[in-house]
């Protein structure tokens, strides 16, 4: 029986390294997005962006959900034509139907700064490999790991991790020092499938609101 759980965590702890997909790279030049465009601006001198850089409304910068910190896309006005790079450092927009959120220079490069809103597509012009963040926090590295649980019992840490493996998604095991237990988590999640994991892992039964979610280190640096 000894030899048997031996041999349980050793599968459980090698075998989580063998699922991490290429992370799918997306060229420049290539159209990313299309939707609505609003702008943003802070009454707070000295309020920080989500990256935790002062924001400053005079830059050509933006929010976006997810694209990495440090990204810079190309914000085309579909209504006039009229373009503006701008520089991904903070999170945003929170009002359904927008994709991202200009300081107010940048809206006024593209005339929509009375409008409020626009037609717009995002084209890709250069990614980061390491996202230009003064944080860690959960996704600001551009990956997650999702951590689902803790169990002192490695048959059910075993079934649990098969049950993930089978979904298609990436488990990763490790037994806890203090305790012996066997903490799970899934690892090596891109942005771009932050939301889908999560469906996933829903549909097992791991809500939302009973996982952890934290920063990854890129594994293909």
């Amino acid at each position: 029986m000894k030899r048997l759980i031996a041999l349980l965590v050793v599968v459980l702890l090698c075998t989580g390294f063998l699922f991490a997909e290429e992370e799918e790279k997306l060229q420049p030049g290539t159209v990313i997005e299309k939707g609505i465009a609003s702008w943003y601006t802070s009454d707070k001198s000295e309020s920080l962006t989500a990256n935790g850089e002062i924001f400053d409304p005079t830059s050509l910068s933006a929010a976006h959900k997810s694209l990495k910190f440090g990204t810079i896309v190309r914000v085309t006005n579909k209504d006039n034509g009229r373009s503006v790079d701008v520089r991904i450092n903070d999170r945003g927009p929170y009002v359904d139907g927008r994709i991202i959120d200009l300081t107010p220079s940048s809206a006024e490069q593209i005339d929509m700064l009375d409008a409020g809103i626009a037609n717009i597509e995002l084209t890709l012009i250069f990614e980061p490999e390491i996202p230009e963040s003064k944080y860690k926090r959960a996704g600001d590295t551009g990956w997650y790991q999702i951590q689902v649980g803790a169990y002192s019992s490695l048959l059910t840490a075993y079934a649990q991790y098969d049950r993930i493996l089978n979904a298609g998604l990436k488990p990763y095991a490790e037994q806890l020092p203090e305790s012996k237990a066997v903490r799970l988590t899934v690892r090596w999640i891109p942005a771009y499938q932050l939301q889908r994991t999560m469906q996933a892992l829903s549909a097992l039964g791991f809500s939302e609101s009973n996982v952890l979610k934290k920063s990854e280190d890129n594994p293909y640096r």
